[in-house]
């Protein structure tokens, strides 16, 4: 059913659409009693209005009257907005489950506010569950190439200390050769300490490049953790609600989902 603003301000059906199949709606004007203008979003928040090139404050789904809600069914953007789920991942095995799973949900609800609260709720942990996901794979890949990065400076680190080491024994040998007053010895202790010098100073660069390695690997670990620990709780969120996808890993991204029908059951209904 169509709606439109009677003379007190209150929605009212101005027009019944005969049959099962609906189109989508068409146009985004909403009047409700006390605002009305352009749905520009709908989402776990509520619902945002733009009215003269402003937007107005957001208005609770719950502090909407049954007739406004219906109204709000037929708007393109609340339509669109609570039967599409849009992904990267294309529509595969795994959407005819979650969409049976996000219709058992809609049925379980109370009233029309609350069924579209908790589809909103979901898609909005939906959306953050592959955001994650996606995070969570990039942080992998680069931690892993931290980790790597972090094993070569450390060898190379290793190969300086071991040489300051060499170069530390040469400059004992040297000064005990000069003390038994051995040819030219004052020389070889002079290249000696230079020598250890050198290698000190290398040895310290390679311990500034070491830690450096290591705050970037173990950042990058910390993400990874961050996202699987993000994942595992946004699943528990989701099963709370009968959307079962997995709680640990592997995870799968979430595909594209299509959610008409028991949305179109209840602008049928109403």
């Amino acid at each position: 059913m169509a709606m439109a603003a009677g003379a007190q301000g209150q929605v009212m059906v101005t027009t019944v659409r005969n049959g099962h199949s609906y189109e989508a709606p068409t146009s985004d004007f909403l009047t409700l009693s006390h605002a009305s203008g352009e749905v520009r979003v709908l989402d776990a928040r509520g619902l945002l209005l733009e009215s003269k090139m402003a937007y107005l404050p957001r208005i609770k789904l719950s502090d909407l009257s049954q007739a406004e809600l219906e109204a709000l069914l037929e708007t393109k953007t609340a339509y669109a907005t609570l039967t599409v789920y849009g992904s990267l991942q294309l529509t595969n095995a795994h959407s005819a489950v979650i969409e049976n799973q996000l219709r058992q949900a809609w049925q379980r609800g109370g009233s029309l506010a609350e069924k579209m609260q908790t589809r909103l709720e979901i898609l909005a942990d939906l959306r953050e569950f592959n955001n994650n996901l996606g995070l969570l794979q990039g942080s992998m890949i680069a931690a892993s190439q931290d980790d790597a990065q972090a094993n070569a400076v450390y060898d190379q680190q290793t190969n300086r200390a071991a040489m300051v080491a060499t170069a530390a024994a040469h400059v004992d040998v040297a000064e005990q050769q000069q003390a038994s007053g051995v040819t030219d010895s004052r020389l070889g202790e002079r290249q000696a300490k230079e020598t250890y010098q050198e290698m000190a100073e290398r040895l310290e660069r390679a311990n500034g490049r070491t830690i450096i390695a290591d705050g970037q690997a173990a950042s990058a670990n910390q993400q990874v953790t961050d996202y699987l620990t993000n994942c595992v709780a946004i699943s528990a969120r989701l099963a709370s609600h009968g959307i079962i996808i997995p709680a640990v890993p592997p995870f799968y991204p979430i595909p594209r989902l299509m959610m008409q029908s028991e949305v179109d059951a209840a602008r049928v209904a109403n």
